[in-house]
């Protein structure tokens, strides 16, 4: 699987990338990623150097209780970063689901739209299309700040899930979009349950032979895995990214998107080592 990102090509075959995330806002829960736009290219440089392929610039928090940005303040945060770290050459997403947002990100050079809402907003769709640039697609239910009040029962997560991704994926290439990417949402109006349930389906999600990204980097989820209540400040939970990270690679996804990336890329360093001498002799789970 090659990853098409403008003008570069990430080759991941039998191996995954490592997708960084720069935080350009201000209530994080994770509050080591938060960096001033002003010393974003800093950061975005020390996460290539610590093996991120992608960075992944956001200003807007999904956390429960997190503060709302106007449209122009989320422009001006994230737009300078994406200039500066787009012309250091670094390929780099925004993680938006502001058309307009979106939008000024495609001016600034950005080479994927990576919106968590799945464009679900006709609108960045057209932003999609008209630009004809790669687009991450992520399944959930309810509003990006709100998706933990929704209904969490499904008749069948793993259907709704891939069939909303793939729904996603038509409308997104009848407009001339560029390569779309699957990401399953864990955690997104999903019980524990159903984030498990996921994990165990990653095979046939990739088998639909599409790009699959995982951002699963210290939720709450993985607290609950813990036995904890879902929260993202109890202890263990950096150890518990690398397991989740290190099993979704062995299992052939493509990119995982990841706060703690100098780890996640020591870590992800054995699998991607087996997957490369093994390749189709590698034994996944179904």
């Amino acid at each position: 699987m090659k990853l098409i990102l403008g003008e570069h090509t990430i080759d991941c075959t039998n191996r995954t990338a490592v997708m960084g995330i720069l935080n350009v806002s201000d209530d994080s829960p994770i509050r080591e990623s938060i960096v001033m736009t002003g010393s974003a290219i800093d950061r975005a440089v020390e996460l290539t150097r610590e093996g991120a392929e992608i960075v992944d610039v956001g200003a807007v928090s999904t956390s429960s209780g997190s503060r709302a940005l106007d449209t122009q303040e989320e422009i001006d945060r994230v737009c300078p970063a994406i200039e500066s770290i787009v012309r250091e050459g670094i390929p780099t997403s925004v993680d938006t689901w502001n058309p307009l947002v979106a939008r000024a990100a495609v001016e600034a050079g950005v080479h994927l739209l990576n919106d968590v809402s799945g464009f679900s907003d006709p609108e960045m769709i057209k932003v999609a299309g008209a630009a004809g640039i790669s687009c991450a697609v992520m399944h959930m239910r309810g509003e990006p700040t709100r998706h933990y009040e929704v209904d969490q029962f499904y008749d069948d997560v793993t259907n709704e899930v891939q069939s909303f991704l793939v729904e996603r994926a038509t409308a997104l290439e009848a407009v001339n979009a560029g390569q779309v990417w699957f990401d399953p949402g864990f955690q997104f109006g999903k019980a524990m349950s159903d984030n498990v349930s996921l994990f165990s389906s990653l095979g046939s999600l990739i088998a639909i032979g599409r790009p699959v990204l995982i951002s699963a980097s210290r939720k709450g989820f993985l607290a609950e895995l813990l036995g904890h209540q879902r929260r993202q400040d109890v202890e263990g939970l950096l150890e518990a990214t690398l397991a989740f990270n290190v099993l979704a690679a062995y299992a052939g996804v493509h990119v995982v998107r990841v706060h703690d990336v100098a780890s996640v890329t020591k870590a992800l360093s054995l699998v991607n080592g087996l997957r490369m001498h093994l390749g189709n002799k590698l034994r996944r789970p179904e």
